[in-house]
């Protein structure tokens, strides 16, 4: 298992501190989208680099949401999405994870109802309650298509990017829908759990199709998380490590240490099935003494709590 960090525009400083918490690898977290610049991509490699933190995972990006409606522009994304892909192989990037959710808007990918739950010690958290959702929740104006015509859009991407990914030596691990649900604010949502993840992994053979496995998704689902690291054996690069209580209609996120999943006996089946990916912690509580303006679940206080309990989940498991 290899230990990696992922931060929104990180400081000089930070970036060192995060080598200094032992973090591994770096990954580059985007949501809005990744450059088709050699130059550019370039940059952000070495900036990782200086720190002593290889950039082996790119996340969220290029931009996608032209494919997942099937809007004019589309193919041209597609085009895009393989130039970017043969920029990253030629950087040393291996796994690019990617969303197909519906983007009608800055907040359309993770929507949460409340940003300041409290859990832990009153520690500020987010929530997601259906009955809470209206129209305010995620305002568009996007028209919304059948569900299988969004996984006809998923296949014909596949199908159009997938030879370039292999050629780049890159895979591609598409992850689940949060929160897990078919439809919310009017739109169809296709990636909501493990039946819709083995549909993913049976469109294509190829070595590149694979799924990142979001243990903080797959717990709002309900699923065994111990025996989702057994069904996707093989066809995970990369592991989100985060928790939470409650289920698909309404859960709260937690510590990684204070939910309703033995994360212990998640890492002993990684360890038992020679997982040799790159993990990362996910969304985590924003402490009392961390003031720092940051995206919902980036905290850098969390993420220092959350780093070392990985690491301590990692040694537990005997991989050191």
């Amino acid at each position: 298992m290899k230990l990696t960090v992922a931060s929104a525009d990180p400081s000089e400083a930070r970036l060192a501190a995060l080598r200094q918490l032992s973090a591994d690898y770096a990954v580059h977290y985007d949501m809005a989208d990744l450059p088709d610049d050699p130059a550019a991509l370039l940059a952000i490699r070495d900036r990782y680099a200086r720190h002593g933190l290889p950039w082996r995972v790119a996340e969220a990006g290029p931009a996608i949401d032209r494919i997942v409606l099937g809007l004019p522009g589309a193919a041209e994304q597609a085009e895009r999405w393989r130039r970017i892909l043969g920029h990253l192989g030629r950087l040393g990037v291996e796994v690019v994870a990617y969303n197909f959710m519906p983007q009608v808007s800055a907040d359309a990918m993770v929507v949460r109802t409340d940003l300041s739950t409290r859990t832990r010690g009153g520690a500020a958290t987010s929530a997601f309650r259906l009955s809470d959702v209206t129209p305010a929740t995620l305002p568009h104006d996007a028209t919304p298509i059948p569900r299988e015509e969004m996984w006809d859009n998923l296949e014909g991407f596949l199908r159009a990017i997938l030879p370039a990914a292999e050629a780049a030596g890159v895979t591609l691990a598409l992850h689940p829908d949060d929160p897990p649900l078919p439809r919310l604010c009017g739109l169809e949502r296709i990636i909501d759990g493990p039946e819709a993840l083995d549909r993913v992994l049976s469109l294509s053979p190829s070595p590149a199709n694979a799924i990142t496995l979001c243990l903080g998704c797959l717990a709002e689902t309900g699923a065994d998380l111990a025996a989702m690291v057994d069904r996707y054996r093989g066809r995970f690069p990369y592991l989100h490590v985060r928790d939470v209580r409650g289920g698909p209609f309404d859960f709260v996120e937690t510590f990684p240490d204070d939910g309703q999943n033995d994360l212990a006996a998640v890492f002993a089946r990684l360890r038992a099935t020679g997982f040799a990916g790159y993990v990362r912690s996910d969304h985590a509580p924003r402490l009392s003494t961390d003031e720092e303006a940051a995206p919902d679940g980036y905290a850098w206080q969390g993420h220092v709590f959350a780093l070392g309990y990985i690491r301590g989940l990692m040694h537990g498991a005997g991989v050191r």
